[in-house]
């Protein structure tokens, strides 16, 4: 009688030892590997921190040095009496001028450009007839006051248009006018021609 015998069934299939020595020895190999690179990453990382330390410390000796100079100039410089005394006088000139600049802005200088233009609308207005004894500007020429004689009080008003057409700010102006004979057998009449505060 023969029998015969299946070694494919899965009972009769040896089992394999997954950790062998080769698998093991492949494993232990790769640590290895991986701990070489490590350390070896980890020495050049070493060696650039170390070489930008040696850099740095070069250039916090080259700054301390350029330090120790200046404050070795400093010291002698303020051992300099007569540079002291210069270093005040130009503080002090600063602040004067400091004060002097602050007190212009805040103050209304007035008229900036002299009087000029109103000599020249003075002469422009001219009438015949009519002659100015005296003016005065006061006020930076925000006050204006004018004396003289005509020989008609209808030609003062003629004056004071003709001034209102002139260049300077008196044509902006309003004037207040005193005609007064002195007695009735006089020829000319005294005026006076004053600006309104306004």
């Amino acid at each position: 009688m023969n029998q015969q015998i299946n070694l494919y069934l899965p009972e009769f299939v040896v089992q394999k030892d997954p950790f062998t020595a080769v698998l093991m020895g492949q494993i232990l190999a790769a640590a290895v590997v991986l701990m070489l690179l490590v350390s070896a990453w980890d020495l050049v990382g070493r060696w650039r921190l170390g070489s930008e330390l040696e850099a740095l410390q070069a250039t916090l000796a080259e700054e301390t040095r350029k330090t120790a100079a200046l404050e070795a100039q400093v010291a002698q410089r303020s051992q300099d009496l007569r540079l002291l005394a210069q270093l005040e006088a130009a503080e002090a000139r600063y602040a004067s001028a400091l004060q002097i600049r602050d007190f212009l802005s805040d103050t209304k200088l007035g008229n900036m450009d002299g009087f000029s233009e109103y000599f020249k609308d003075l002469s422009r207005a001219a009438v015949e007839g009519l002659s100015l004894s005296e003016f005065e500007f006061s006020e930076g020429g925000e006050q204006i006051s004018m004396a003289g004689q005509v020989l008609n009080s209808a030609i003062v008003p003629r004056y004071v248009n003709s001034l209102e057409n002139g260049q300077s700010s008196m044509r902006a102006k309003t004037f207040s006018p005193s005609i007064v004979r002195s007695d009735a057998d006089a020829l000319l009449f005294d005026f006076e021609l004053s600006t309104t505060h306004e």
